[in-house]
């Protein structure tokens, strides 16, 4: 019959024996660095983790009207504004208000920084539309059913 007390020895020293330089060798690693960079990538997926469940918290809570519903007015005065020239000039101010509106909205909640808030006119103003429409498509907002190389 084996005595227990033996066997228990046997076990610390095997135990001793492996964990031992096991313990050294990952002692060591951590003070060279060589695990930096996982660490990095742990924390950067932790962190990649962490923003996906709150923006998930946060679609499940939102208020409002959906970007989907935005984006559609959107492309709907976009025609709207393209083919208003045979109007008055009430008529077509008011499209490209309405227009200009719609377009801040979608660049508000897409986080696209715009100048429509500013007093301008003109030029100026078609100039700034154009921007903030590249702006959106450049986030991935189709607002135009043109594809690249095709003309206007």
């Amino acid at each position: 019959m084996v005595d227990r007390y033996q066997v228990v020895l046997s076990i610390v020293a095997v135990a001793i024996m492996v964990l031992v330089p096991i313990v050294c060798v990952v002692l060591y690693d951590l003070l060279a660095g060589r695990w930096d960079e996982q660490f990095a990538r742990w924390r950067a997926s932790l962190s990649a983790a962490q923003e996906r469940r709150r923006d998930l918290r946060l679609l499940r809570q939102q208020h409002g009207v959906p970007l989907e519903e935005v984006v559609a007015n959107l492309r709907r005065l976009r025609a709207v504004v393209a083919e208003d020239a045979h109007r008055s000039a009430a008529h077509q101010l008011g499209n490209r208000l309405a227009y200009d509106r719609v377009l801040a909205q979608a660049c508000d909640m897409l986080g696209v920084l715009h100048d429509l808030d500013k007093e301008s006119g003109g030029l100026e103003r078609d100039i700034e539309r154009f921007r903030l429409e590249a702006e959106l498509e450049r986030v991935g907002v189709v607002i135009s059913s043109r594809r690249y190389g095709q003309a206007a």
